[in-house]
Order: C-alpha cells, then sequence, then structure tokens
C-alpha cells in the first residue's frame, strides 16, 4: 500500500515536474538560437517568478494563479531589461561567445543576490519565513489532485501548442524564425532584427516567470533553487538538441520523467537518502549525451535521416 501511494505520487510530481521544465527548456533553448549563448541566469529568472507567488499568497493573501499572468510580466520585462543592458552592448562591441556566456554567469550571481535581499526585506517587514516554503494552502483541489497538477498540464501543453503555432503561422513568428536562423538575412529583408530578438527574450522570460510562479504550490521555494534547476534545463535541452526549439519540448519531457521516476525507484531499492543526490541522474544523463550524442536527440534523427549515421548495416 505504502509503495502504490508512493508511486502514485511520483506520478503526480513527474507530471507537474515535467511541465514545468519543459516551459524552462523552451526558454532556454529560444534564448541560445537567438544570441547563440546559453542564458545560465534563465533558472534564477524563474525564482523571481517563484517570489511572486510568494509575494501574491503571503503578503497580498490573493488567489496563487494571479502570480501567473503578473510573472509573465515582470520576468519578461527583466529579460528585456537584460538584453538591452547587457547582451546587445557586448555583442555590438564584438565581444565572443565565452564572454558574453560569462556574462549571464555573473548575472546569475547578481540576481541571486538581488533575490536573497527580497527575502531578507520580506522576511524583517511581515515576520514571515521566506526561504524552504511551500504554498500548498493556498491551492484548490479537483477530482482529489491539487490544481497545480491540472494547471501545469494545461500550462505547459498550450505553451508548446500556442508556440508552435505562433512561429509556424503568424507573420510576426516566421519573421522571429528567420531572425534566428538568419539575422543578416532577415534585416537585408526589412526585418527589425533588433526588435524581434528583444521580443524573443521577452517571450523567454515570461514563459520561465510562469513556470517558476507555479513552482511553490507543489516544490519547496528557495532562492538557491535557480541554481539546482538550471542543470537540468541545460541537460534537457542538450538531450533534446539544444538547436532546437521541438527537441527543448522532447528533451524537457524526457529528463523530467527520468529524473523523478529514477529518484523514486532508487529510493524504493536504496532507502530515503537518495533523493539528496538527485542531481547525479542529471548529470549522468548529461555526461551521456556529450560522449554518445553530442548533438542531442534531433541532431541524431537529422544524422540518420541525411545518411551521416547508419543504424543498420547492410
Amino acid at each position: 500500500m505504502i509503495i502504490m501511494s508512493t508511486i502514485l505520487l511520483s506520478l503526480i510530481d513527474m507530471g507537474i515536474y515535467a511541465s514545468i521544465l519543459i516551459m524552462l527548456t523552451i526558454g532556454f533553448t529560444l534564448t541560445y538560437l537567438v544570441a547563440r549563448i546559453p542564458n545560465f541566469a534563465h533558472g534564477t529568472f524563474a525564482v523571481i517568478g517563484m517570489y511572486v507567488t510568494f509575494t501574491v499568497v503571503r503578503i497580498f493573501h490573493l488567489n496563487p494563479y494571479i502570480a501567473l499572468p503578473t510573472a509573465f510580466l515582470i520576468v519578461g520585462a527583466l529579460e528585456v531589461l537584460l538584453y538591452l543592458t547587457v547582451i546587445s552592448p557586448l555583442k555590438k562591441l564584438g565581444v565572443g561567445p565565452i564572454a558574453l556566456t560569462l556574462s549571464t554567469i555573473a548575472l546569475q550571481f547578481i540576481l541571486y543576490g538581488a533575490v536573497n535581499i527580497y527575502a531578507d526585506y520580506l522576511q524583517d517587514a511581515y515576520h514571515t519565513y521566506t526561504r524552504f516554503f511551500i504554498l500548498a494552502e493556498a491551492d484548490f483541489r479537483f477530482l482529489g489532485l491539487q490544481g497545480v497538477f491540472w494547471v501545469s498540464l494545461i500550462l505547459g501543453v498550450s505553451t508548446v501548442a500556442l508556440l508552435h503555432v505562433f512561429l509556424t503561422k503568424t507573420k510576426f513568428g516566421i519573421s522571429m524564425r528567420a531572425t534566428v536562423e538568419n539575422p543578416d538575412l532577415a534585416e537585408a529583408l526589412g526585418a527589425n532584427v533588433e526588435f524581434l530578438s528583444m521580443f524573443s527574450w521577452f517571450l523567454t522570460g515570461g514563459i520561465a516567470g510562469m513556470a517558476g510562479a507555479l513552482t511553490p504550490l507543489w516544490f519547496q521555494g528557495h532562492p538557491i533553487f535557480g541554481r539546482y534547476i538550471i542543470i537540468s534545463i541545460f541537460a534537457a535541452s542538450m538531450l533534446g538538441g539544444i538547436s532546437s526549439i521541438y527537441g527543448a519540448i522532447l528533451g524537457g519531457l524526457i529528463m523530467g520523467c527520468i529524473e523523478t521516476l529514477g529518484i523514486t525507484t532508487l529510493s524504493l531499492a536504496l532507502g530515503p537518502w537518495v533523493p539528496g543526490y538527485r542531481l547525479l541522474i542529471t548529470l549522468s544523463i548529461f555526461a551521456l549525451v556529450l560522449i554518445f550524442m553530442p548533438r542531442g536527440i534531433t541532431g541524431f534523427i537529422e544524422d540518420v535521416r541525411e545518411g551521416r549515421i547508419k543504424l543498420f548495416k547492410r
């Protein structure tokens, strides 16, 4: 009976975590495609969304789902600010990708410090714990399950569907794809590359904000969450194929399922100490991908289709 309840809880956990990880991986991959650098501050932007929910619930005593559009706008605006004040000026100065990547790591620490300052302020001003918190008590229940399970699934599927329609069916989305694939050609054809790049950062930030806003309704909230989740985001992006949005969706789904089910299986077999080493599963998959499939699943499929890799020898 205990094993069955553990497995059921693990499946619920998997659905929520995979949905959140898919949204975060989509944003990370899209940023990479636009700027040609991995944004290692992406996980900390999700933490900002997390604290938007904390503020809505614990400070203003409102419905936690009000935080979703609020986090989308706030975090999206912050990502645009990051692009305008750091990434775009450095690119105009001719700074290389390594220096740009290092700048996002530096920004991660700056944002981490800012979130800690905000958490300390709330704790002093409102006498409430602002670390290691879970806001499950503010959630609703439907069919015996917490609302975040249903909302995360709906939001994850909706994000994937709407992004597909936006990038393939709208003129603006097609222009953004053209900018991603060949910015010089897109600019020569009349596209406003700077605005399209800025919008893509706003979009990725908004999605990260919504994912982060859902997190404390099920998982434990803390400023350091972003420094852990970015490892899973990066690994999921590499697994799916860092140069493909659809690869990001696939990678986020697979990584989310493997992490959750892997920890549950190992915990049942070895004991309750296993979850503390959860990142070992992520890092192991990451290492295997780099060794055997460096272009990810989508890159591997592309190589098979074009005959660079033969699965069967005649």
